[in-house]
């Protein structure tokens, strides 16, 4: 049943914040054969995307093409996370003067950018009929921008920021359910709020506004 069915979120963990490859690409290719067709949103991060891509994404129009191809792959949408700028490679530290050579020609390297891009069916959700196809349709996505802070413990983070998507998006899902937006009675009553009007693109701003906060709180705890 397409209204009872459960939220699938899959972050690919494929290669660490260190630029360390975690998986194979035999399982990279099981990945994207076996799980990415039913999963609603898949959640890369830069490097990931690479690896998926085959490319590297140096600018923000390239993290735009790349995620549109990784739709193709079969998951219902894509949300390429910021947490690296586009001037990083894997394992290697920002040179200061490639920062100051680019200027303002890259601004993720102060901002946190993030781009989700849906399917044309996805963008269709929760949406009154005229304001369908405006919002992140298949051919036009979301960059999701917040401050970049400089420091070193973002151990976890996109971990974090997936794990907070599934869940903001599974409370707005669960309220609809409940309130009788994807029930089969009649009985029930819509109900109405911020919660229940809660779908994929607002549970991606609060789950980045979240990691966020807690990213510039952090704190150094123990060793």
């Amino acid at each position: 049943d397409k209204n009872n069915r459960p939220l699938v979120v899959v972050d690919p963990v494929m290669i660490s914040t260190s630029g360390h490859k975690l998986v194979d690409d035999t399982a990279k290719s099981a990945m994207i054969e076996r799980v990415f067709p039913y999963a609603d949103i898949v959640t890369p991060n830069k490097f990931e995307a690479e690896e998926l891509l085959g490319r590297k994404l140096l600018t923000p129009e390239d993290v735009e093409v790349g995620a549109r191809e990784i739709l193709a792959m079969g998951p219902r949408s894509v949300l390429i996370k910021g947490g690296h700028s586009l001037l990083e490679d894997q394992g290697k530290e920002l040179d200061e003067a490639v920062i100051s050579s680019k200027g303002e020609d890259n601004v993720s390297v102060g901002y946190a950018q993030d781009y989700l891009l849906t399917s044309n069916e996805m963008a269709e959700e929760g949406k009154p009929e005229k304001d369908r196809a405006r919002l992140c349709d298949g051919s036009r996505g979301v960059w999701l921008r917040s401050d970049r802070y400089d420091t070193i413990h973002t151990h976890g983070t996109g971990c974090t920021l997936s794990s907070a998507i599934a869940t903001a998006w599974a409370m707005g899902q669960r309220e609809r359910e409940e309130g009788g937006e994807d029930a089969s009675s009649t009985t029930k009553e819509e109900k109405v709020g911020a919660l229940s009007s809660m779908h994929l693109v607002d549970a991606c701003c609060i789950a980045k506004a979240y990691v966020t906060a807690g990213i510039a709180r952090g704190a150094q705890l123990g060793r």
